[in-house]
């Protein structure tokens, strides 16, 4: 992978937890210049495979040496860097990214652009369109509901909210109903699929989490 593939590739998970399970380390050739370098995104089960001594002595996986490839972060450690870049400049750019990957890299710190080591930088308020996290957030709304439907969309909103079916059958009365705002990707499959399974589709935006990737179309 390119860097930007790299990138791309962490924060298309759902969450975390997703992460950690797809991947372990993050391998990167030995260039000058991350933008040149090429990247290996290993799971936990290369993790496990045959290791070989390299020419400096170091034992590394056979795909690893192969390919010319050294150990460069840990998947998790490497996510942290692009959220904590993230967090400071929402609209980070691929050059933002590598500049604070490689500060990483060398000094073993996060990179401080102001205010993080200081806590300011998580006051500031998010940006429409943009997830406050590295993976991308979504709101969710009922925008449609045939009259026919209301009860079963009363039912299913109630159980969602944690509200009563009255109260929910006023909200299902007066729409779009937002059914989760700035969610993560779980909560939005979970919520989806209960609306689905009733035939009523949910309108869906996402805020992004890497500011180049296109804007959400609103649908």
């Amino acid at each position: 992978m390119s860097l930007r593939e790299a990138i791309e590739a962490l924060a298309a998970c759902l969450d975390d937890s997703d992460l950690y399970d797809r991947y372990a380390w993050v391998y990167a050739s030995d260039d000058d210049s991350l933008h040149d370098a090429r990247f290996y995104l290993s799971s936990n089960a290369n993790e496990e495979d045959d290791t070989v001594t390299d020419e400096e002595g170091d034992d590394m996986p056979a795909f690893a040496v192969a390919n010319g490839l050294r150990h460069y972060l840990e998947a998790a450690t490497f996510a942290d860097v692009l959220m904590v870049q993230k967090q400071q400049q929402p609209l980070s750019t691929l050059d933002d990214f590598a500049t604070a990957l490689a500060h990483y890299h060398d000094q073993d710190a996060f990179l401080d652009r102001g205010g993080f080591y200081s806590g300011e930088c998580a006051s500031n308020a998010p940006l429409p369109g943009i997830s406050r996290e590295l993976f991308a957030e979504y709101d969710l709304q009922l925008a449609v509901c045939p009259a026919e439907r209301v009860g079963d969309a009363a039912r299913a909103t109630a159980a969602l909210l944690e509200v009563n079916v009255a109260e929910a059958l006023a909200l299902c009365r007066q729409l779009p109903l937002s059914l989760g705002s700035r969610i993560g990707g779980r909560e939005r499959d979970s919520i989806e699929a209960r609306f689905a399974g009733l035939s009523l589709p949910l309108k869906r935006t996402t805020h992004r989490s890497l500011a180049w990737l296109p804007p959400d179309d609103g649908g």
